[in-house]
């Protein structure tokens, strides 16, 4: 009987260094007549530092060794043809002390950036003259508007991003994660593009 194997390849996968990489972890795979536990478990990579952040899996490299395995099999190939692997290195206590030194910065950056916003539109003359429209009197610190302002800025700021720490409030993905997509694709393509002019070193290269 035909044996058949169906590849989707998945467009990135994250590995840490040193670590294995098989080829289920980075193809869905489906079959007719065959062993698909024992052709996930192919290796089709090991993460080294030598890789640097990124390095990229061309189904070309994949066929040869499934074909190894059985070289009965034909292929049905599904989606992209290439698979990003993203190599991390274990984290050190110095990033820990960076993102707290970006987290800092961003909090007193963006404070400063509504502060020199609200004094640009005289925000505080805004409100004590609709204070004063409203009850006929007139107040240095109308604190009635001003109070409600802030808590409505804050959670104006929870409804545009859609989450509030962990809890997304729909399914709807917020502006940021929008352009995070983008940017995230934007960087899959330049790395497609650059990592297929460095030379490869794929499984076959090495037990060569």
């Amino acid at each position: 009987m035909k044996k058949v194997l169906y590849i989707k390849l998945l467009n990135r996968v994250i590995v840490q260094v040193g670590r294995t990489v098989h080829l289920g972890e980075i193809a869905r795979l489906q079959g007719m007549n065959l062993n698909i536990e024992k052709i996930k478990n192919i290796v089709v990579h090991v993460a080294k530092k030598e890789d640097g952040t990124h390095t990229v899996i061309d189904i070309l490299e994949l066929l040869p060794l499934i074909q190894k395995e059985d070289p009965e099999i034909t292929f049905e190939l599904i989606g992209v043809t290439m698979c990003i692997i993203e190599v991390e290195t274990a984290a050190s206590k110095d990033r820990y002390f960076l993102f707290c030194f970006v987290w800092i910065l961003l909090f007193a950056g963006s404070s400063l950036a509504i502060i020199y916003f609200h004094e640009d539109v005289s925000m505080q003359q805004v409100q004590q003259r609709i204070y004063y429209m409203i009850t006929g009197e007139y107040n240095h610190k109308p604190l009635l508007l001003q109070v409600p302002y802030s808590f409505g800025l804050g959670i104006g700021m929870i409804l545009f991003f859609n989450q509030w720490f962990k809890t997304r409030l729909n399914e709807e993905p917020s502006p940021l994660e929008v352009e995070m997509f983008q940017y995230q694709r934007s960087i899959d393509e330049y790395v497609l593009v650059n990592e297929n002019k460095k030379p490869t070193n794929s499984v076959n290269d090495d037990d060569s």
